[in-house]
């Protein structure tokens, strides 16, 4: 575990060493100016912020393993016992960049009035923000270079973007007599956004938690994709 936490530091630090990190902080500075713009409650905060905060966290994850894919990182990666420390490694450093931001910008719009929180009903956020988060770094790792396999991550920005737009066009699938498919698409959202509409209703019953659950199972099974992916991969280092 100390290995993990030591490569989690090394990875945050090298991150913001570089001007890829301007990238996350324009993320939250801009999501954090235009999405409270017109102020929100605590039932928006949940799904608009836990949703922005989400996609931070996929992007934070993504940097950090595009900063893994490069020839200094074969002395780190050949010392590890095994490649999964790496993994949790970069789904750590997602989650600390994403946390702290999250805190920045929840904090600086709390001060400035444009947000209003109640407590403790509030305090339901960080478990669902933190299920949402996990799930976010996890889908990172099997759509980065670092895991693909024969242009396996390309594959899985199609797969992704294939289930969003579906989901957005449900209606249409309906009218085409294509319910199989709208309900396919339901049913694996269906944990996301179980989570974040009970949470963001305040309802936390036996359909959150195991909203809760199934999406932290989803993000486990992720992560064991992008382990057995990099298990036994031939890696190629960029110079």
């Amino acid at each position: 575990m100390k290995r993990i936490w030591i490569l989690t530091l090394f990875l945050i630090r090298d991150l913001f060493g570089s001007l890829a990190g301007i990238v996350p902080l324009a993320f939250a500075l801009a999501f954090g100016l235009i999405a409270f713009e017109y102020g929100m409650d605590q039932a928006q905060f949940v799904v608009v912020a836990g949703v922005g905060t989400g996609a931070l966290c996929l992007l934070c994850t993504l940097l950090l393993a595009g900063r893994v894919t490069r020839a200094w990182s074969y002395p780190i990666v050949a010392r590890l016992h095994r490649r999964t420390e790496l993994l949790a490694a970069l789904v750590l450093g997602g989650l600390a960049i994403t946390t702290v931001l999250a805190i920045l910008i929840t904090v600086t719009n709390l001060a400035a009035g444009r947000l209003a929180l109640a407590f403790p009903s509030g305090l339901w956020i960080l478990p669902t923000w933190l299920a949402v988060w996990l799930l976010a770094a996890a889908l990172a790792l099997p759509l980065s270079s670092l895991t693909s396999r024969g242009g396996s991550h390309a594959a899985g920005y199609a797969l992704l973007a294939a289930i969003l737009v579906l989901n957005d066009q449900k209606a249409r699938l309906q009218a085409r007599n294509l319910d199989w498919l709208a309900r396919a698409v339901t049913i694996i959202l269906w944990p996301v956004s179980t989570l974040v509409g009970q949470a963001s209703s305040g309802i936390h019953d036996q359909a959150y938690f195991l909203a809760l659950a199934a999406t932290l199972v989803f993000a486990a099974l992720l992560f064991a994709l992008a382990d057995q992916l990099l298990h036994d991969k031939d890696l190629l280092w960029a110079e």
